[in-house]
């Protein structure tokens, strides 16, 4: 087994993690720049409406906010897998499943008169078992069939969106709404704000909380080291005495669980009601695809995650202003990901070859 990092080799690493991102960023900005001149676009104007519409107000710092959220927990779901050498495709259907179980769980508990300390948590309980049982499916068909988690994670997408349609559409449909939504969920199980004018919820502290005790557990316990050890090599920890199929029901639940809490929050704190446009549907933000880019770019570490998560919303945030400053397209802010993503692959694969 190798040494553990002495603090100048820690050091070391990071300055150069730093280095890394310092110049794929600045490339990414040079490229995202040639983007905006093609379309007619004036660069600065660009960059001051994104960073003023998404932070430069109290409205839309908050709706940053309310992006990050999910945008951090999704990722973490990915990243946390990807860690443990597992590749969760299925975000959007966790998210899905967290948000049926947190609105299932409201409704059931309607009729108690919980006050809101007692109703928030349960709720977002029931979409953390929403989520995890999602997971727990390709979880346990690994294990005990050899199944590809990649298919069946892509196949549970589509079981959880048709499930909310039929959901949104029957049981629990709002007849006054006209649309696939259900009623609205009770008061007393709604997130409370931590920005009332502004619209801002607390489940970015949730999602912070999330992701504080992702590094913990990684970097602190035995289960988090057998995760990164199955990760690594899978065939030396099997040899190295680690049970392999305990781990892999341990990542994928918790890949869910954690996706399912996003779910859960996005019902709780943003929409209060149970409907298709919460990810991956039309005219939804897509979660599951923008969660794999921010792992990527976090490599699948949580204070990485988190950076590349605050990134992401902000360019969520802001990208409807520019459409309405410079006229650029509104899947914009798709090609700005893309851009990132390619720039950080590409500065990281230059130092690789170079390291080598």
């Amino acid at each position: 087994m190798a040494a553990p990092a002495s603090v100048s080799e820690k050091k070391k690493m990071a300055m150069e993690f730093a280095v890394t991102y310092a110049a794929a960023g600045a490339l990414a900005l040079a490229c995202g720049a040639v983007f905006i001149v093609a379309f007619g676009g004036d660069v600065l104007v660009a960059l001051g409406t994104v960073l003023r519409s998404s932070l430069g107000t109290w409205g839309g710092f908050a709706q940053t906010l309310n992006k990050f959220s999910p945008l951090l927990l999704a990722s973490l779901a990915v990243a946390f897998g990807m860690r443990g050498g597992h590749f969760n495709i299925g975000v959007d259907g966790q998210i899905y499943a967290g948000a049926i179980g947190m609105t299932g769980t409201a409704f059931a508990l309607e009729g108690m008169n919980l006050p809101w300390p007692v109703f928030v948590p349960l709720g977002l309980l029931g979409g953390i078992l929403g989520g995890w049982f999602w997971g727990f499916i390709p979880g346990i068909l690994r294990v005990r069939y050899r199944v590809s988690e990649i298919f069946v994670t892509v196949m549970l997408n589509f079981v959880a969106l048709y499930l909310v349609d039929y959901l949104a559409n029957g049981p629990w449909n709002d007849p006054l709404a006209g649309d696939a939504i259900s009623l609205p969920i009770p008061d007393a199980s709604v997130l409370p704000q931590v920005m009332p004018r502004a619209g801002a919820h607390a489940g970015f502290i949730i999602a912070l909380a999330a992701a504080v005790g992702m590094y913990y557990f990684m970097t602190r316990t035995i289960a988090g080291y057998e995760i990164r050890a199955v990760g690594d090599n899978p065939r030396a920890a099997r040899f190295g005495g680690i049970n392999v199929a305990r781990v892999t029901l341990i990542i994928m639940p918790t890949c869910g669980a954690l996706s399912g809490l996003a779910g859960a929050i996005e019902v709780s704190g943003f929409h209060q009601s149970l409907l298709l446009g919460i990810s991956g549907a039309e005219g939804a933000p897509n979660y599951g695809a923008m969660a794999i880019l921010i792992a990527v770019i976090g490599r699948n570490n949580p204070l990485g995650v988190t950076i590349a998560a605050a990134v992401f919303a902000v360019l969520v945030s802001g990208s409807d202003s520019l459409q309405r400053s410079i006229g650029l397209p509104g899947a914009a802010v798709f090609v700005f990901q893309a851009i990132i993503v390619l720039t950080v692959v590409f500065v990281q694969a230059r130092r690789n070859i170079k390291a080598g």
